[in-house]
């Protein structure tokens, strides 16, 4: 036995196999929380489905209560399996530390090549990587940047990769993922210049509108973008990002660029959303300076 902060610790009492097994099991319920479903939270840890149910039965026989319900349209956690789930944070935030306090060493060094599609391009800009570069500067940090559109990311010819599409490749392990809701923007010169669309109808008539085709794909049903009258598509969101920043026009895209100086166009509501992917490799992806990279756009993405 041994004493910490004075409380007499038994030897039962220290954490064992089955409480790892535990933990295993409230990671893959919070993966499965985040597809809704059990199939593609199986595929991202390469388990079974047969798995996965082993794990959670477990977790719920240790507990005494349900963790997760399944129906026709999926797997969803209960009200204490959510709860379940907030305690765990101090877990995950408690594994950071300690990853962090092995990342922080200025010798880790290497190459990472770092892939992005047009969209993220735009969005994780070389700013964010500035206090990187200073902490590691032994890690040589190559972007490769893809021009043909947001589902022709190869993670294949990454170390990781920060994507809008879902990855289908057999080893492709999803890091951190967050949904953001796609809003209408214009930078402060076109407003001036313009003016701010009063309501729906001022911007059919009277304002221009800049929208990238692969988010317009997976947001079709918005139909103000069908009776805009003056509009321009592209296929690279880069350029979509470009051109509104400049003064274009109003462009649709993710929430979250009034930290790059634009103005959020609250007049003009939209339903749509976007889903951002930081994805690597489950051979590679506990490489130290790999990890070191993710644990990088991991912060990040919790801030998005």
């Amino acid at each position: 036995m041994f004493f910490c902060n004075q409380v007499m610790l038994l030897p039962e009492e220290n954490v064992n196999i089955k409480d790892f097994s535990l933990m295993q099991a409230v990671c893959y319920l919070k993966t499965i929380e985040k597809y809704s479903g059990k199939k593609l939270a199986a595929q991202e840890f390469g388990v079974s489905i047969d798995t996965l149910n082993k794990y959670i039965d477990n977790l719920e026989q240790e507990l005494g209560y349900k963790v997760l319900f399944s129906n026709g349209r999926g797997s969803f956690l209960t009200p204490r399996g959510k709860e379940l789930l907030k305690k765990s944070e101090a877990l995950e935030n408690v594994l950071d530390d300690i990853k962090s306090g092995v990342d922080n060493k200025k010798d880790v060094s290497g190459k990472v090549l770092i892939g992005l599609s047009s969209l993220t391009a735009s969005f994780f800009s070389v700013p964010d990587m500035a206090d990187f570069f200073d902490r590691f500067p032994k890690i040589y940090c190559q972007f490769m940047v893809n021009q043909s559109g947001e589902n022709n990311m190869k993670i294949s010819d990454v170390d990781l990769a920060l994507t809008s599409s879902f990855p289908h490749a057999a080893d492709a392990v999803v890091i951190a993922s967050k949904k953001l809701p796609l809003a209408f923007f214009a930078s402060p010169k076109y407003v001036s210049q313009h003016g701010y669309p009063k309501n729906r109808e001022d911007m059919i008539e009277n304002h221009r509108l800049i929208y990238d085709a692969d988010v317009i794909k997976k947001n079709i049903s918005n139909d103000i973008i069908q009776q805009v009258k003056c509009k321009i598509l592209t296929n690279m969101f880069y350029y979509t990002f470009e051109m509104v920043k400049n003064g274009s026009g109003i462009g649709l895209m993710p929430k979250g660029y009034e930290r790059k100086g634009l103005v959020c166009v609250n007049t003009l509501p939209c339903n749509g959303e976007v889903t951002l992917f930081l994805v690597a490799h489950r051979a590679t992806k506990d490489i130290l300076k790999i990890r070191t990279v993710l644990n990088h756009y991991k912060n990040l993405f919790k801030n998005l």
